[in-house]
């Protein structure tokens, strides 16, 4: 099995995380694989590294850094053989936790050997992604989400210039003072089911059903299913918003009478001022945008024991032999998740 390593070198703490990635790559030699490395020096690197990879010939390219990184992998890999893999290292890692592979952290330092280890043993199969055509000419595929209004002026704001390293308090920080003066747009929506003309404040086209690592915004959503699912809320301002994150944290925000959740193949959003778009946690341009679903664009390798809720029924692949025991494991790697998540918001 050929096996490229595309890394970032920003994602993880310096030589302690690169020396686990070295050992990542090197018990896969000891099994046989053909491993290479190579390393990103700049924004889109790992798209024309991951194409090359793929026009070279190797079964696997693994996307070594966080969901930006995961994002530009797949823009190179889209429609190829190459199968998607991930170590991932990053702020979010949002798809990584979607699946339950093991996301590295000082505290956890094995994880990366533990993930790497899915690249022989893991589940192989096409999923969905979602594409995004800007009016400015650019498209872009991403992989979890389409983040639009709210969050994608709070991911502007944390994406540019010395703040983009910082942790999650950072973020809490922000996102309270751009939501204090954010307000809600007149949009015209079309999807598959028609026409409708809101006030959006936020919207978040989703291809899996994590949003932001705690919340799962669209919990019903498949990988799959040649469907996005399309979240948004309508409002003006600010009490809408805390009424929303109140309610998508506890789970309930579905019951919330300015919340909207559709399914389609694709959505335009037009708007009589510009709102901001990310992909990925990347921010990309303003609206207008056209979003459609790319069926079966990627091959991806996770977990055996990955949610079956996250994909459609296949008999091929079976669940667990051991739920329970399955289970357990992915409740105690998220309460280890967890902790580094709260080390990291109130660290200095």
């Amino acid at each position: 099995m050929k096996v490229c390593f595309i890394v970032n070198p920003a994602a993880g703490a310096g030589s302690a995380f690169q020396k686990q990635v070295d050992k990542a790559a090197a018990n896969l030699s000891k099994k046989g694989c053909e491993v290479k490395q190579v390393k990103t020096e700049g924004q889109g690197d790992a798209t024309d590294l991951a194409r090359q990879a793929a026009d070279d010939g190797f079964d696997v390219a693994v996307a070594v850094g966080g969901d930006g990184t995961i994002n530009e992998v797949c823009n190179g890999l889209v429609g190829s053989n190459t199968a998607l893999a991930v170590l991932p290292a990053g702020t979010g890692n949002v798809y990584a936790a979607d699946l339950g592979i093991p996301i590295w952290n000082p505290l956890y330092p094995e994880a990366i050997t533990q993930a790497a280890e899915l690249i022989m043993t893991g589940h192989r199969r096409r999923i969905d992604l979602g594409q995004v055509h800007l009016s400015t000419g650019i498209s872009r595929y991403f992989l979890m989400w389409c983040g639009i209004g709210l969050d994608a002026a709070i991911t502007q704001v944390m994406r540019s210039g010395p703040v983009r390293e910082l942790n999650y308090a950072s973020w809490v920080v922000s996102g309270v003072m751009v939501a204090l003066d954010f307000m809600g747009k007149p949009a015209t929506i079309i999807t598959d089911a028609g026409t409708v003309r809101e006030r959006v404040l936020m919207m978040v086209v989703s291809n899996g059903q994590l949003y932001g690592r705690i919340w799962r915004i669209a919990p019903d959503a498949k990988m799959d299913d040649g469907l996005l699912d399309v979240a948004y809320v309508t409002g003006h301002r600010w009490p809408a918003t805390v009424r929303y994150v109140l309610g998508l944290t506890f789970g309930q925000h579905v019951k919330d009478p300015d919340f909207r959740l559709h399914r389609t193949t694709r959505l335009c959003l037009s708007t009589k001022e510009s709102l901001p778009v990310h992909v990925d946690a990347e921010p990309i341009g303003a609206t207008p945008v056209e979003i459609e679903v790319a069926p079966s664009a990627l091959e991806v390798i996770v977990p055996d024991n990955a949610p079956r809720r996250l994909f459609e029924p296949d008999p091929t692949w079976p669940e667990p032999e051991n739920p329970l025991d399955e289970s357990l494991k992915r409740l105690r790697d998220g309460v280890r998740r967890d902790a580094q998540f709260l080390k990291d918001l109130f660290a200095p």
